[in-house]
């Protein structure tokens, strides 16, 4: 590849990421993750503690993130993060490009960086267009294996250690991140046992190396949050009620459905990275089958696909978002075989070759290109919750506490208010998360027992000005009405219906 070639690729590679996600530098593009985020990101801003003022399952990465644009930009300042989320992305193919360079050549290399950028947005806008967690890990993550390849040829364990460092960094930000410390090792465990590449004491210094790099940042946080006094909350609901929530009830025809109506689809619209990808994992185990080693790079790749897509499959729910960490391994694969599908297919009749390049342009571009317009053309429904925040903020004032009786969190960061518990959803006290079968979060049964117990303290130290009753206009809430549980049901005592606005039913207090 000539210097401008590789100028041309990475103008491309920027383009796409800039074209694909510009639906979200729009004032009415917003996602429903992103209100997670930005509440407690707010809740920091304003001397709230992570884990103990306001609380989520997720690792507390986003949130820092959130609440550094924040900073800097104005609160809720969403178009900050959005152009943030359009460098990461373009990074992270770039970096996509740099790993394929590396382990094969520039133009494997450019292609799969090109794949990322496109397929990374291939499915529902508000799933492939949010500023959420799979798209920031995704740039350390991809960091970490080049720092890993190039430290595993020096060696240089400085190298690894910063590689162990990275998915640290990407594991905080998204807790599957962490199988990719585990396709390291195993890379460094197969070049010692099979390839024979590394000596004993390679692997020793190494696989330290990149372990001690990971448990020094998340030994770091730990020691943050142990003097900031939330330790014990930080690893109750980043671990333990993480893990309960997964393990959470379901069944097997709602696991069968998601995976043919959510799973299936997102890898047929992904249909030629799928496949030039699956068919470099053929050609690379073809070695073993010829009782040859492989290259020990591309066994690396090879256990990074294989860990990021069994990780899919926790909770058993396959959100399309859950799939976004599989195209990094995906395309660094797929870029190898279809640079050397070019090279041969050239050999044939042109109007063969066109065809087939007409037929795999046709579907890069279909998927990406469709959900481009649906994102455009939806866009306007993605703040319908603006009149009710209006009200919040006509009816209340800066220092006023509000409750949000649902799983609606972009009502407390759209309007600036605190939240009156450490709840940003509600999910957490009758366990209705999203993606569960309709019979079980319909039982109103919590997966955090103790819940309750922490939402009357909360509710005893500052109880909420208003009350916003989304359970009479959100479908999904229609069968947990505010008056189904006891401890809600006498907290309404001191309050009166003050109006309905979009549905939703607001009380004040008396």
């Amino acid at each position: 590849m000539t210097r401008c070639q590789s100028r041309w690729v990475t103008v491309i590679i920027i383009a796409l990421v800039i074209i694909l996600r510009s639906p979200t530098l729009l004032p009415s593009m917003y996602v429903s993750d992103e209100g997670y985020y930005g509440t407690i990101a707010n809740d920091i801003l304003d001397g709230g503690a992570v884990y103990h003022t306001a609380v989520d399952t997720k690792p507390p990465g986003m949130y820092y993130i959130y609440a550094a644009v924040f900073q800097v930009a104005g609160r809720n300042n969403l178009l900050a993060v959005h152009v943030l989320a359009i460098f990461v992305v373009a990074a992270t193919a770039l970096v996509v490009w740099r790993i394929g360079a590396r382990v094969a050549n520039e133009w494997a290399g450019a292609w799969a960086g090109i794949g990322y950028a496109v397929f990374v947005h291939a499915y529902r806008p508000n799933d492939t267009l949010g500023a959420n967690s799979e798209i920031f890990a995704a740039l350390p993550l991809g960091l970490s294996v080049l720092g890993f390849l190039q430290g595993q040829k020096k060696p240089a364990w400085a190298l690894m250690f910063l590689s162990g460092a990275l998915v640290a960094v990407a594991t905080l930000i998204r807790q599957p991140s962490a199988v990719t410390l585990g396709a390291l090792l195993a890379c460094l465990a197969y070049g010692w046992l099979i390839a024979r590449t590394y000596t004993f004491a390679r692997v020793i210094t190494a696989g330290s190396s990149v372990m001690i790099g990971f448990i020094v940042v998340i030994g770091a946080l730990a020691w943050y949050y142990a003097v900031q006094g939330n330790l014990h909350d930080a690893y109750l609901w980043a671990w333990a009620f993480a893990i309960r929530y997964v393990e959470s009830e379901t069944t097997f025809p709602f696991v069968l459905e998601r995976l043919v109506t959510v799973h299936l689809v997102v890898i047929l619209l992904s249909g030629v990275l799928w496949y030039f990808g699956i068919r470099q994992v053929v050609e690379t185990l073809r070695f073993f089958w010829r009782r040859k080693a492989a290259p020990t790079e591309q066994v690396l790749l090879i256990f990074w696909l294989v860990l990021s897509y069994l990780a899919i499959f926790i909770g058993w729910r396959f959100p399309g978002h859950y799939h976004l960490p599989v195209l990094l391994p995906m395309s660094i694969l797929a870029g190898q075989a279809f640079s050397r599908f070019v090279a041969e297919e050239r050999r044939f009749p042109e109007r063969r070759w066109r065809w087939i390049r007409t037929g795999i342009v046709g579907a890069t571009a279909l998927p990406a290109i469709v959900f481009l317009i649906v994102a455009f053309v939806g866009r306007t429904k993605m703040l319908n919750f603006l009149p009710t925040v209006q009200l919040i903020d006509k009816e209340t004032s800066p220092n006023d506490r509000i409750f949000v009786w649902g799983s609606r969190p972009q009502l407390y960061s759209f309007s600036g208010r605190r939240m009156a518990t450490r709840f940003v959803s509600c999910s957490h006290l009758v366990g209705a998360y999203a993606s569960r079968p309709r019979g079980v979060t319909n039982k109103g049964e919590s997966v955090i027992p103790e819940s309750w117990a922490m939402f009357q303290a909360d509710w005893k130290a500052h109880p909420p000005v208003l009350i916003i009753d989304m359970s009479t206009s959100d479908p999904f809430w229609s069968a947990h009405p505010i008056t189904r549980y006891p401890v809600l049901r006498a907290y309404l005592r001191g309050y009166r219906v003050e109006g309905v606005i979009n549905g939703d039913t607001i009380y004040r207090r008396l």
